[in-house]
């Protein structure tokens, strides 16, 4: 099964690929926002929280939809904006930094709490 596996992964490249060859890259960005959006919701209803794949896509969500482009991107990156200078300003102090580090450092804190609040999802199970 594990073979099957890794040949099922190499084939999903070379589709994702293809698809970027093709000029279908913006098709699949909406498709995966669409999935993260999917994988949060499940992971969420799944036991009333949040755990490691909700805290995946709250990291990865943001940035998948900025890059699509469009109104609702472009308020979303304005928001987006406003939070981080909310974040930077009342935490960028006591972390030390106020630029990618901050970010880098609130990355690493939840996935650090998304292990410790599900024993089921941590690395290597």
């Amino acid at each position: 099964m594990k073979a099957l596996a890794w040949i099922g992964f190499i084939v999903a490249v070379i589709g994702g690929v293809g698809l970027v060859g093709v000029g279908l890259a913006a098709a699949v960005m909406v498709i995966a926002v669409l999935g993260a959006f999917t994988i949060v919701a499940l992971d969420i209803a799944k036991d009333r929280k949040p755990d490691q794949h909700a805290y995946i896509g709250a990291f990865v969500l943001p940035s998948l939809l900025v890059s699509i482009g469009g109104a609702f991107p472009d308020w979303l990156n304005d928001k987006s904006q406003d939070l981080w200078g909310w974040a930077s300003e009342h935490a960028g102090d006591w972390v030390g930094t106020t630029t990618v580090g901050l970010a880098l450092a609130a990355v690493a804190l939840s996935f650090i709490v998304s292990t410790r609040t599900d024993p089921s999802s941590r690395m290597g199970r």
